[in-house]
């Protein structure tokens, strides 16, 4: 069953910038889009620029849904409310007598997405004004609807539990390569679309690699293990990480759990509709100053999450107001090289009253 299923009310709010931007229409090509205004989902990595399969375009009276044979079925199926017209060359070749038949001079278009070569040619071949919109459908997606929440909700509730297991299944000598391949084994039986990313899983002094790889490194006792790691569900997606110890910890391991910690809820309590982003970055930081360990914080405090694990806002340069709707992570970190890393990390939503964690694993320091 779908949870996020795409609504007209999106689809009207893309048309908008037709005229705010004054535009003929709208290439729309980055996955996360074309699966938010159409509920259209394109195998991973089949993104535009190996053919613009699934790309939407959109004009005031029209919204086709562009597929090569082999998503036809599919797109009509999963898109029903949106015209399915079959491709089959590169964008170039295709695209153009589109474009002519629909009066599209001015077409507002993904720069980050489609490749140089296929928007030079893609001028080129149709005549058309190409216009980079990726900011403004940006925008579309910011603040969650409904729906939204509910995938991810659903998401985090399946990691909170993916967490429980971890926990009691956790034992000195088992390897972070096994850690990270129990975290997907587990996700994939409990019904996860699908990984949001591939887990970090780093143990003791790796752990100071903020997104280090999982390797053959055993869990050791009185040593941290990190543990960052996600799934995704119709779509959305979660991003958690938890630092849990094997064995009693140090009393300097504590202290810097315990700042981490300080941390987060600092950024918690800073979050709120009107409140500017940096400000919330600023408040975390603001703690692992004061204990004296500023420069091992060397990352944001946290990014958007939604249709894909990082996106707007990312809170360290995002000056501007939140809004209710929000959903972001908030992560700070304390990383020492040679000695010890540790990030305990949330997914947020902002609502009218005040932030609300959407993933709600244990916080206090965990001793397995």
């Amino acid at each position: 069953m779908t949870i996020a299923s795409p609504s007209a009310s999106r689809v009207e709010r893309a048309r908008r910038l037709l005229d705010e931007l004054e535009l003929d229409g709208l290439l729309v090509s980055r996955n996360a889009a074309k699966r938010h205004l159409s509920g259209f989902v394109i195998a991973r990595g089949d993104e535009a620029t190996s053919g613009f399969s699934g790309s939407l375009l959109l004009t005031r009276d029209r919204q086709l849904l562009l597929s090569d044979p082999r998503y036809l079925e599919q797109a009509a199926s999963e898109a029903p409310d949106w015209q399915v017209r079959r491709t089959r060359g590169p964008i170039r070749t295709e695209l153009p007598p589109i474009l002519a038949e629909l009066g599209i001079r001015r077409c507002g278009a993904e720069a980050e997405v489609l490749s140089h070569a296929a928007w030079t040619s893609l001028a080129a071949a149709s005549a058309v004004e190409l216009v980079p919109i990726d900011a403004v459908l940006t925008e579309l997606r910011l603040r969650k609807d409904p729906a939204e929440l509910r995938a991810l909700e659903a998401a985090a509730a399946l990691t909170d539990a993916c967490f429980a297991h971890l926990v009691g299944w956790l034992s000195p000598g088992t390897s972070e390569r096994a850690v990270a391949w129990e975290i997907e084994r587990w996700f994939r039986e409990h019904g996860a679309e699908d990984l949001a990313f591939e887990p970090i899983v780093l143990v003791g002094a790796r752990a100071a690699m903020p997104h280090g790889r999982p390797g053959d490194a055993p869990v050791v006792p009185g040593e941290p293990l990190l543990i960052d790691f996600g799934c995704q569900v119709d779509g959305y997606r979660t991003d958690v990480t938890r630092t849990v110890f094997i064995g009693e910890p140090s009393g300097r391991q504590r202290e810097l759990y315990a700042t981490v910690l300080a941390a987060q809820q600092a950024a918690f309590e800073a979050v709120a509709p009107g409140v500017v982003g940096t400000a919330v970055d600023g408040a975390a930081r603001a703690v692992i100053d004061a204990a004296g360990f500023g420069e091992a914080f060397t990352h944001g405090i946290g990014h958007g999450i939604g249709l894909e694990t990082h996106e707007a806002p990312m809170l360290l340069s995002y000056d501007r107001p939140l809004e209710a709707g929000m959903v972001f992570t908030l992560e700070p970190g304390i990383y020492l090289s040679g000695e010890i890393g540790i990030r305990i990390e949330d997914d947020v939503v902002v609502e009218e009253g005040g932030p609300r964690r959407l993933t709600g694993a244990p916080h206090d320091l965990l001793v397995i």
